[in-house]
């Protein structure tokens, strides 16, 4: 009986130990699942750790004028479209919620004599008789007021061949300027600025009065007409000095080499000093069908900025992944050599304006309209000449439907977020597979990310640091840009109050973000 109460006794003693060892088992291990399951909660909600800081730098770099594209060859067949379709085209190229272009580029036409390809005759507004018939060209004026009613600043009319009376073989290609008729091509110039002024209300703010004068176009495939070098500076001073006295409200944009290395730098200062040239060029127009580097960008930069002159990249298209020549691609491969070919002429090159060659193109390279998907998938046949595509062949099979591409909304990431006046900053710091730009305008910051890691790289989020003391400041507006997303809205973007801006980012996309004063209350 006693062992039996001593045993009762002993566990009795024995048994609040073991509950409080077993209790704090217990508790320790709901601890362990509360971090765990803590840590993955904030795993999966939190937004991914920065990966990168980038920083604007204060120093100001030039101010941009604009982004735009060309109206030259599509005004025609498209013009024949329904009103809805011809709209559509306006909306989508200058609207707010389209492309928001701030430039646009008319083609004075030479009159397509001797050009092979129907749709890319241009009219001319200049008679056999020597007058002028301005009711000629319908569709380029009807988009040319088009661009007008959508208030595009600049209005720039560019000339790939003059009429026939002044080219040496009398056709609109494949010839060249007769010399002994500069004076007298510029003053058909200024009569056609001044008569679409007149007849149609439209003032053009600039003109082109060469196209790649390098060469003539002597498959006539298209218009071209040859200048050569010493020769263009006659037609820039001449022209210079009658719009000075007849149409003061155009200046003149010269010479639209076709690439930078190789004619652009070499010939400019051959050229530029002769006749007093120089003093009526109001932008060096550059293309850039040598796809330039940084290196070559650079070179053109230092030599312009020597001349005291500023530059715009007027005509690039048609890159196939190696050189100029036949592909269609609509996909983000093609988007992302858009962006960084963006982003290198305005860094390296300085350029003040960024202009496509044609906003609209039929080389989609298969017929829409019996492979309904065709447009959406790379071919070897078609050309990356357009920011949009329609079917030539409308008229035949009904489809007046408009295809977009990548590089339409890369396109836009740059030209729906960086206004006319906006002055450019660069941005250092951001690790290799990454490159930014800043823009500021009247207490607005704009920054444009290209992210071109791979496609499967992980989202992470990058952090970037406005300069000086910027002030609260809000995001007013996103987009994002990818294969996948089409200006979609930027999640989890964030504005801290030392100006510093981190938002998420994914391999091969592009990422625009317009920052403004935050409203304060009261």
């Amino acid at each position: 009986m006693n062992e039996q109460a001593n045993e009762d006794s002993r566990r009795r003693r024995f048994l609040p130990r073991v509950n409080r060892v077993v209790l704090a088992i217990l508790a320790a291990t709901t601890l362990v699942f509360a971090i765990v399951a803590g840590i993955r909660l904030r795993q999966v909600t939190a937004p991914p750790p920065p990966a990168a800081t980038g920083q604007v730098e204060a120093a100001a770099q030039q101010v941009i004028d604009g982004f735009g594209a060309s109206g030259a060859w599509w005004s025609q067949p498209v013009y024949g479209m329904p009103l809805a379709t011809r709209q559509e085209v306006g909306r989508m190229l200058f609207s707010g919620s389209g492309l928001a272009l701030s430039q646009f580029r008319y083609n004075i036409g030479g009159g397509g004599v001797g050009v092979t390809t129907p749709w890319k005759r241009a009219p001319t507004f200049l008679t056999p008789s020597g007058s002028y018939n301005f009711n000629a060209d319908p569709a380029g004026i009807y988009f040319l007021k088009m661009a007008a009613s959508y208030h595009v600043r600049d209005l720039i009319g560019f000339v790939n061949s003059a009429p026939t009376v002044f080219t040496t073989n009398h056709k609109s290609c494949g010839g060249g300027l007769i010399r002994s008729d500069v004076a007298a091509y510029a003053g058909y110039l200024v009569n056609v600025l001044k008569g679409i002024r007149q007849h149609f209300g439209v003032t053009l703010n600039y003109v082109s009065p060469m196209n790649e004068p390098d060469g003539a176009m002597g498959a006539c495939i298209q218009e071209g007409m040859r200048v050569p070098v010493r020769e263009r500076a006659e037609v820039v001073a001449t022209l210079g000095r009658d719009l000075a006295s007849q149409a003061p409200w155009v200046k003149v944009i010269a010479d639209e080499s076709s690439v930078i290395a190789f004619q652009l730098i070499p010939e400019l200062p051959r050229w530029v000093h002769l006749d007093g040239a120089i003093h009526y060029i109001a932008f060096v127009a550059h293309h850039g069908y040598d796809y330039p580097g940084p290196r070559v960008l650079t070179a053109m930069h230092g030599l312009l900025k020597r001349l005291g002159l500023r530059s715009w990249m007027t005509e690039i298209c048609c890159y196939n992944g190696a050189r100029f020549g036949y592909q269609y691609d609509p996909t983000m491969v093609s988007g992302m050599w858009l962006a960084k070919t963006i982003y290198n002429d305005l860094v390296y090159g300085g350029d003040s304006a960024f202009q496509w060659w044609t906003a609209l193109s039929p080389n989609l390279g298969c017929e829409p309209a019996s492979d309904a998907g065709c447009a959406q998938r790379p071919n070897i046949l078609g050309r990356n000449d357009g920011l949009l595509y329609y079917d030539i062949n409308y008229q035949q099979d009904g489809n007046t439907k408009l295809y977009t591409t990548r590089r339409y909304y890369v396109m836009g990431n740059y030209s729906r977020f960086i206004p006319p006046g906006a002055v450019l900053h660069r941005v250092s710091g951001l690790p290799p597979g990454m490159e930014a730009i800043a823009t500021y305008k009247q207490g607005r910051w704009s920054l444009v990310l290209i992210d071109d890691r791979s496609a499967n790289a992980p989202t992470v989020r990058v952090a970037i640091g406005l300069p000086g003391h910027p002030g609260p400041l809000r995001l007013e507006a996103s987009a994002v840009t990818s294969q996948r997303y089409s200006w979609a809205k930027v999640s989890d973007v964030a504005v801290s109050r030392r100006g510093v801006v981190s938002f998420p980012t994914a391999g091969q996309e592009v990422v625009s973000l317009e920052l403004g004063p935050a409203r304060t209350s009261g």
